[in-house]
């Protein structure tokens, strides 16, 4: 296994370099590059070198919510996978964010109907109390 910071080559079950002394990090994400990706560029609760892809939820919002947000919700969901197996760990996190932006944003677009549909049912109950 080589070494993120220096480049030496250490044995496959080290945790420290040989050279350098730093950590090395058996199981840390890669780029497409080959750099190690930063832990703060992972989704909050994901396990190292595991990307959510958000397709239920995209498929949930575009049946009970917005359909065409949710289709494009799913259009990112669906490419996560094949990202993550092509070794693209970086695409693979861009889609998986544009998913859940895209679920949310079908989510909030079909909250935002659902409140003015009640207010104008309120204003018209009002409206015909008041003729």
């Amino acid at each position: 296994m080589f070494c993120s910071s220096c480049g030496a080559d250490n044995k496959d079950r080290a945790d420290f370099c040989a050279q350098c002394g730093k950590p090395v990090r058996q199981d840390e994400p890669y780029s497409s590059r080959g750099q190690p990706i930063p832990p703060q560029h992972q989704p909050a609760g994901a396990r190292p070198g595991h990307v959510p892809n958000y397709l239920v939820q995209a498929i949930l919002v575009t049946i009970f919510c917005c359909l065409p947000f949710g289709i494009v919700a799913i259009v990112f969901a669906a490419q996560v996978n094949g990202k993550l197996e092509r070794g693209d760990h970086e695409g693979a996190l861009r889609a998986s964010s544009a998913a859940k932006l895209w679920t949310w944003i079908s989510f909030g677009v079909s909250l935002g109907f659902v409140g003015v549909w009640l207010l104008m049912a309120i204003l018209m109950g009002l409206v015909g109390v008041l003729t």
